[in-house]
């Protein structure tokens, strides 16, 4: 019932915020914009994508101590992407995590300890990202005052997560507590809610592993603005790369906010926000954000078919099996922001 509550709500929230994002939209002056696009920096971001995509798979084979080879990695994530972009639920984080199991070194809970790290190593991201970009373009004082900020709490944030992969059991006993403090939330609920996380960096306690793993994160961010960049120029005659990061971390904020699969809505509505605030033209920032998430959304999904293919295993089943674990074996506390360009 839970899990139906969440699907009801995140379509919801898809269609409010793809009404806020479109109501006031020119659909005559989007397309003419479409058509009028520079393809060449489409077919370069498409390909900037894939490249991305590698990163993260390197990232993940990093994640596991390289006992999932760089290329399982990079086409099982996509194989988890294309569930993720058609099934509610994030179920492709099971998929992939099913799929990694049965490899002989490594285990389903070990797999998916690793994609709980990668989403906190991507929040970190995130943050890191943001500060960038506040600190980095023209904007008001208070902006300025709020990257410095989030820059700081980008670096507490990594000391944080390096303590808890170095001392797990010391990090939940303090975190549980911690949090037990507020009002109607105890002690052993908040542990259950933050095992996932401390269990999950408790398979990177090894600091190699936990600092490459980290800068992967960080260098998959950057190379996600990168391609939004090569992307903007498709539509705009020339945009600073900071705008691109600006969007690429809005867009991971967004599909944090349950919606609809693949994040519809609130991406949209996420990289519309912080281009028109910066005062780009509405439609032009529409078209870009539908272009953005749409090639996203093809790419990942074709390679997660040929992934598929590959592994030969049918889409059909793989779902029935991950709705089947879903309820015991998916942590209710991950973390929700990804990367949104692959």
């Amino acid at each position: 019932m839970k899990r139906w509550h969440t699907l009801v709500l995140g379509l919801i929230v898809s269609a409010i915020a793809l009404f806020l994002s479109f109501r006031q939209a020119n659909f005559s002056a989007i397309w003419h914009t479409l058509e009028s696009a520079r393809y060449q920096f489409v077919i370069l971001a498409s390909a900037l994508i894939v490249i991305t995509i590698l990163i993260r798979g390197f990232r993940w084979s990093v994640l596991t101590q390289n006992r999932l080879s760089w290329l399982d990695a990079f086409w099982l994530f996509n194989i988890g992407f294309l569930f993720n972009n058609i099934l509610p639920a994030r179920l492709g984080e099971l998929v992939r995590a099913m799929l990694v199991g049965r490899r002989p070194r490594l285990h389903f809970t070990s797999a998916l300890s690793s994609i709980v790290v990668e989403r906190l190593f991507d929040m970190v991201s995130v943050a890191v990202l943001i500060g960038i970009v506040l600190l980095g373009l023209e904007l008001p004082g208070w902006a300025t005052t709020a990257g410095a900020i989030m820059g700081f709490g980008a670096l507490v944030g990594i000391a944080l997560l390096a303590f808890s992969a170095r001392y797990p059991q010391t990090a939940l006993t303090f975190g549980s507590n911690l949090i037990g403090k507020l009002p109607r939330i105890s002690a052993e609920e908040a542990a259950r809610f933050l095992r996932p996380f401390v269990d999950g960096l408790g398979a990177v306690s090894d600091l190699r592993t936990f600092a490459s793993g980290l800068a992967l994160s960080i260098f998959a961010w950057v190379a996600s603005g990168v391609a939004a960049w090569a992307l903007m120029l498709a539509f705009w005659p020339s945009q600073p790369l900071l705008k691109a990061l600006m969007a690429v971390a809005a867009a991971g904020l967004g599909v944090a906010v349950p919606a609809a699969p693949s994040g519809v809505g609130p991406f949209e509505a996420a990289v519309i926000g912080v281009l028109v605030a910066v005062g780009e033209q509405a439609d032009i920032s529409r078209t870009f954000a539908i272009s953005l998430h749409g090639l996203n959304f093809a790419i990942t999904s074709i390679l997660g078919l040929i992934g598929l293919l590959r592994e030969g295993a049918s889409f059909q089943q793989l779902m029935r099996d991950a709705e089947a674990l879903s309820h015991e074996k998916l942590p209710d506390s991950l973390p929700d922001v990804e990367n949104p360009i692959s």
